[in-house]
């Protein structure tokens, strides 16, 4: 029996936060989307996800508003969110903590990263890489 790659959607503005992240990822066995807005994430929503790595901060649109969209139409995403933010302030905290789901404060090290998508969304046995 062969298991599906966990695919992940992540959404970060910041080009090279989202290259870096994504090809992590990708190296790390899973199957990624990316987007750098909001709106181009929407575009993406009809495609099945096993979770979603988002930041608070995006343009045209908050992180947290995506995720009431995101999981309005993919129900699981609810628990299966990871937030990033570089914001410090309550206001934040507080609009993440609303959410129930964890985040990272930027900047955290790419394997805090991983070990939470993993948590979210587990890599097949089979398929676990090795990763630095």
């Amino acid at each position: 029996m062969i298991m599906r790659v966990p695919r992940i959607l992540l959404v970060d503005d910041d080009a090279a936060v989202a290259h870096v992240l994504t090809t992590w990822l990708r190296r790390s066995g899973y199957d990624v989307m990316s987007a750098g807005s909001g709106q181009e994430a929407e575009a993406l929503l009809d495609e099945r996800l096993d979770a979603l790595v988002l930041d608070l901060r995006l343009p045209g649109m908050r992180g947290d508003a995506f995720y009431y969209l995101a999981s309005a139409r993919q129900p699981w995403l609810a628990t299966r969110t990871l937030f990033l933010t570089g914001d410090i302030s309550l206001q934040a905290e507080e609009l993440i903590g609303v959410t129930g789901c964890p985040y990272l404060q930027k900047p955290f090290s790419l394997h805090e990263m991983l070990a939470r998508v993993s948590a979210m969304a587990p890599l097949p046995a089979q398929q676990i890489p090795r990763v630095g």
